[in-house]
């Protein structure tokens, strides 16, 4: 199993220096020993974050790595024009040197459709739409300037539900799944059953399988200190909940992290807790992320360099090693 980071680009502060220092922790990562980079798409601020463009981001850290892969995760397929997104994606990738991992989904938001134009009844036919174009921009017979034949091998579906686990079967593509929110935590055992499923048709097509796993993660050395990092931002993320119903009223920052909604703690303590995670065993990827919450960047390289000296310089998996 690789391991990944996934940077949504969100803070409070001005965009320039947010972004900046998405790609200074790039940089950290590949530093660490990390095998991938990951930017997350969100338009017009959505969730405080400042990345509408992952691909421009990932060029610019294309410039500041040299080894590293560098994942969208991800962007909203149904919106992008499919040409424009197979350019700008083979501009990427020729200039890192063919490291670009390009994730889709159909996308969630209601409203963002809306300001796109674009009825969001039909994001899943227009995604389908954009995949097939897609599959098609890079494959041998394309035209596509620069080339990017390898791109076809490097597409994944963000997905969370059976159609999609269906959709990346039939297409051969890449897994990327996180995990819901609910009182009751995540149900693990049903992306669990879903990954196997997925996993299995593949074999029997004769395909290899691709499984990215998003995980919530945050390394301290205690996990006392690791919560107060994550607190602040977590008890904002519980406060939409609530109102948007997921969440009963007296729900609190302490039981979502209790109900396993994320991974803090020591390395030690967080590499436990991967290692009992349902759907890893079938996983190609482990990709860690701080959302819902916004931790200092200072935390965040901190994280990066406890988690990879304890989890990833220590982690063997017979399923699906290292290379």
């Amino acid at each position: 199993m690789r391991f990944g980071f996934i940077s949504h680009a969100v803070g409070e502060g001005d965009s320039a220096s947010i972004l900046n220092e998405a790609v200074a922790a790039a940089v950290c990562a590949e530093e660490c020993g990390f095998d991938s980079f990951w930017v997350a798409q969100h338009h017009f601020g959505a969730q405080r974050a400042h990345c509408p463009s992952p691909l421009v981001l990932l060029a610019a850290v294309a410039g500041r790595t040299s080894r590293i892969r560098l994942g969208t995760a991800v962007m909203i397929g149904s919106l992008e024009d499919p040409i424009r997104l197979a350019e700008d994606a083979a501009m990427v990738d020729a200039l890192s040197g063919g490291r670009l991992e390009l994730g889709l989904g159909a996308g969630a938001d209601a409203a963002t459709a809306h300001r796109f134009g674009r009825s969001h009844d039909d994001r899943h036919e227009r995604f389908r739409e954009t995949l097939h174009a897609l599959i098609e921009l890079f494959g041998p017979a394309s035209d596509l300037v620069p080339a990017a034949p390898g791109l076809r091998d490097r597409l994944w579906l963000g997905t969370a539900s059976d159609g999609g686990f269906d959709l990346a079967a039939e297409l051969d593509l890449g897994v990327l799944t996180g995990r819901s929110s609910s009182p009751q935590g995540p149900r693990d055992e049903i992306a669990a059953e879903r990954v196997a499923k997925y996993r299995a048709a593949q074999q029997v097509a004769g395909r290899v399988a691709r499984v990215g796993v998003s995980r919530s993660v945050l390394c301290a050395e205690s996990a006392a200190t690791a919560f107060e990092h994550m607190r602040p931002g977590i008890e904002r993320w519980v406060t939409t909940s609530i109102a948007a119903g997921r969440f009963p009223p007296e729900f609190t920052a302490r039981d979502y992290i209790d109900t396993g909604h994320g991974y803090l703690g020591t390395a030690a303590e967080v590499a436990a807790a991967i290692r009992r995670d349902a759907v890893v065993p079938d996983a190609t990827e482990f990709l860690c992320n701080v959302q819902p919450a916004a931790p200092s960047p200072e935390a965040v390289r901190v994280s990066m360099r406890l988690f990879a000296d304890t989890v990833i310089a220590r982690w063997t998996d017979p399923v699906a090693p290292r290379s």
